[in-house]
């Protein structure tokens, strides 16, 4: 009975090893093809985006590399009359996001990548990028989405843009921050 308790144990450790090292080497995979790591938004910066957020019943709003969701769903469920778009380009991420957003029927994604997606119909767009990527996304933003259109960075700033409003990390205030600004 033990040796078989034994085995099977073995068994599932080593598939859980499997899947973690596919796992792991996706993200690094993609990270150096696409240069953009999978990396949550913190907690206060949520907090202050369901807070923060004036929408409607008019606004839709697209999450650029919304990961699992955690900043959709948050939003979503204090807006449900508002709709939402979450773009994700690593398919892991996304399988955790459409199981998060599987009840929410405001929430749409879409695994693929922001460069060839149109962002016109959005009148919000949040984003959490790394510092090289934003000139190309500011690029991509200037030339695809409509004026009044208002963007949030979360960390880093858009090259050439003028920021209407900077929020800064409250428990850390020389940290990060959230960066707001209208097209």
């Amino acid at each position: 009975f033990f040796d078989n308790m034994l085995l099977a144990f073995l068994f599932l450790f080593l598939l859980a090893c499997i899947i973690a090292a596919i796992l792991s080497f996706n993200a690094l995979y993609n990270t150096l093809k696409h240069g953009l790591p999978f990396v949550s938004t913190p907690r206060w910066a949520i907090e202050w985006l369901t807070g923060n957020l004036q929408l409607t019943t008019d606004d839709m709003v697209y999450e650029l590399g919304c990961g699992d969701a955690r900043v959709l769903t948050a939003i979503a469920k204090r807006h449900p009359s508002t709709q939402f778009v979450g773009l994700e380009i690593q398919w892991w991420p996304y399988l955790l996001a459409r199981w998060r957003t599987r009840n929410m029927p405001n929430v749409r994604l879409i695994n693929g990548d922001i460069f060839r997606h149109d962002l016109s119909p959005a009148t919000v767009v949040y984003g959490f990028f790394i510092t090289g990527f934003m000139p190309k996304l500011a690029e991509k933003l200037r030339k695809n989405t409509r004026p009044g259109t208002q963007i949030v960075s979360y960390g880093f700033s858009l090259p050439d843009w003028t920021a209407i409003e900077e929020i800064l990390n409250p428990k850390k205030p020389a940290g990060s921050r959230i960066l707001v600004y209208r097209r």
